[in-house]
């Protein structure tokens, strides 16, 4: 087995490469990167490998999992975590899923698994229709020496966070936030862990030089206008998409004659939902596509943001940008987050949310952000869910020792 010394960092989605940039150029250095070009059968994750090298900088070192895989073990590695895994059938993954295919299906067919998560928090179907018989095993402890996990949003399930099985992969933690850093350190006891803020957003642009980009790059902005930059997330529970973007374009749709509504279109949907960017163009929207995006920049250069769930409303917040939540009308989904504590539901409690019942409220309230100028609540709501500026001195020097 071979033992490189050189800290290396996991891929396993293009914009992870964006996750880590500000963090390689300041704390890091020299880096290898290790590309997942595993196969997988999410239509999303197709051709997620070819896609990672499209984006890498020509003078970045890299390789691919599949070719030091069991043959190479590197010294510090980085990743954000369940992301990559080796796929294999084994005695319990067999027995889940005859659990899941006889027992799970009847709790699932009688409605019973919306009892057991209020009871419990946990359906107790184990996946009932969606269930496959392998297991999937995660693969940093077999690439990595000390291996470094890489937060990749503060969108956590506070009920359940961390994932149980970090504790067996990870040997450092790094946080976004004290709220985080809580969560891990009351469930793994001693576990090492150190803040580290939003690095792929700390550089960003000023307002003016960030506008000036986005205004070049996107084709038909009227400079007249202010800009609202769409952040919709990717929804999936039990292999089905909840898509907010249909349920919300007829309310949107009627912002478009006084503001420039700019979207960006989540890379996973983008992959499953290939005609969805056309849709949106012939209905007068701008559409950000492009694979790779600087999300500091794209933040920055906008008047206002809107959002639903997930990762875009805490960076929105880390950015200090005007934000409005539109909520999901899906029962289904409703129903899903329900006791799971997501840290982007306690934002609902301080800032503005609609449902698409609100479209006249919902467009008043648009017009009343543009025009208001106090930056206050955006930094008391900063402070609130991010404390304090990190030191990346400290960080390069925790780094400097790992690797000695």
């Amino acid at each position: 087995m071979n033992i490189v010394n050189k800290p290396a960092i996991l891929i396993s989605w293009p914009r992870e490469l964006d996750m880590f940039s500000e963090f390689i150029e300041r704390v890091l250095g020299d880096v290898i990167i290790v590309v997942d070009d595993f196969i997988y059968t999410e239509d999303e994750r197709l051709e997620n490998g070819k896609n990672i090298i499209e984006l890498l900088d020509r003078n970045v070192e890299y390789v691919l999992l599949s070719e030091v895989f069991k043959k190479v073990r590197y010294k510090i590695l980085l990743s954000t975590g369940g992301q990559t895994f080796q796929k294999k059938v084994t005695f319990a993954s067999y027995f889940k899923y005859l659990y899941a295919i006889f027992i799970g299906r009847i709790i699932e067919h009688f409605g019973l698994s919306k009892f057991f998560v209020k009871l419990i928090g946990r359906p107790l179907t184990g996946g009932g229709k969606y269930a496959e018989k392998f297991g999937k095993y995660p693969v940093e402890r077999i690439i990595g020496i000390k291996v470094i996990k890489y937060p990749k949003g503060l969108d956590i399930n506070k009920a359940k966070y961390p994932d149980d099985q970090w504790k067996d992969i990870f040997d450092v933690y790094l946080c976004h936030s004290h709220i985080d850093m809580r969560l891990i350190t009351n469930k793994f006891f001693g576990a090492e862990c150190v803040k580290i803020g939003y690095p792929r957003y700390d550089n960003a642009p000023s307002v003016a030089d960030a506008k000036k980009i986005i205004y070049n790059e996107i084709k038909g902005i009227d400079a007249t206008k202010p800009l609202l930059l769409w952040m919709p997330t990717f929804i999936k529970i039990y292999g089905e998409i909840i898509d907010n973007i249909e349920v919300w374009i007829p309310t949107v749709e009627k912002l478009l004659n006084k503001y420039n509504v700019l979207i960006s279109v989540h890379p996973k949907l983008a992959v499953v939902k290939p005609l969805i960017v056309s849709r949106l163009l012939e209905l007068g929207f701008l559409v950000d596509a492009k694979k790779g995006r600087n999300l500091g920049i794209l933040y920055q250069s906008s008047d206002l943001v809107l959002a639903d769930y997930g990762g875009p409303v805490l960076s929105t917040i880390y950015m200090k940008k005007k934000l409005i939540l539109l909520n999901s009308d899906s029962k289904k989904y409703s129903e899903w987050r329900e006791k799971r504590m997501y840290l982007d539901d306690d934002v609902r409690n301080d800032v503005d949310s609609f449902s698409i019942y609100d479209d006249m409220t919902f467009i008043e309230q648009v017009d009343r952000n543009i025009q208001d100028n106090s930056s206050s609540k955006r930094n008391r709501l900063r402070e609130k869910y991010f404390g304090e500026d990190c030191n990346y001195e400290d960080l390069r020097d925790m780094f400097h020792k790992l690797a000695k």
